[in-house]
């Protein structure tokens, strides 16, 4: 395929990395920031969110014009796909990063439970563990740690939006005061419960890129 094509692929995976990082970085930070009634670091969430958007589009075109330019097939077509597939997981992912920080600014002044509050800082930060183990395993071509990160969060973050939603309801039932937060909780359980997919979904491309199967770990 040629020096160029290689030096391009170095470039595109880099880019891809840095994607990685920067929804890593949404992902934690959005947790934390509805953790702590952080406002400041939820906006700086939302803003950033900009910069994702713009890294994916500028990742998605270069995969197209390389496939269109070189023609690669097997293990070099494989490397372009598996990122023009896996970077619209890492966007998404970074949406509803960006919705968990939306939340916290809409439930500011609001009445709030504390008990679900601990278990959404336990989920938000398995979520996170579970989105880096992801990102490196791709990063590696790492098909064992793929396999083994999707198996590990895929019941406990299950297990954990329940433990959520369910005295969530509960809330709304008996006092309507709580409606508002209870809502927000269940979408913030909602949208780190779909950062857990996207990373599932990554995982599932880290397979891919090292044996060219495609299957679902979930």
């Amino acid at each position: 395929m040629g020096k160029v094509f290689d030096e391009e692929i170095i470039t595109l995976k880099a880019d891809f990395m840095k994607l990685g990082a920067l929804v890593g970085e949404a992902v934690n930070s959005a947790g934390q920031a509805f953790v702590d009634h952080d406002t400041e670091k939820a906006n700086a969430v939302i803003t950033n969110d900009h910069d994702i958007n713009h890294l994916q589009i500028h990742i998605e075109k270069r995969s197209f014009e390389m496939i269109a330019l070189y023609q690669p097939v097997t293990g070099d077509l494989r490397e372009v796909v598996g990122i023009l597939k896996a970077v619209t997981d890492l966007e998404r992912a970074g949406d509803h990063a960006r919705n968990v920080a939306r939340s916290v600014v809409e439930i500011k002044g609001k009445q709030r439970i504390a008990s679900v509050e601990e278990i959404i800082a336990t989920m938000a930060q398995e979520v996170s563990e579970q989105y880096d183990d992801s990102i490196e395993s791709y990063g590696d071509a790492d098909k064992d740690k793929a396999k083994k990160t999707a198996q590990l969060y895929d019941k406990k973050i299950d297990q954990l939006y329940n433990d959520i939603a369910s005295p969530s309801y509960q809330a709304m039932a008996k006092n309507p005061e709580i409606v508002s937060s209870a809502i927000i909780y269940l979408n913030v359980a909602k949208d780190l419960g779909r950062v857990s997919d996207y990373s599932t979904n990554i995982c599932e491309w880290t397979v891919y890129l090292a044996t060219g199967k495609i299957i679902e770990l979930n």
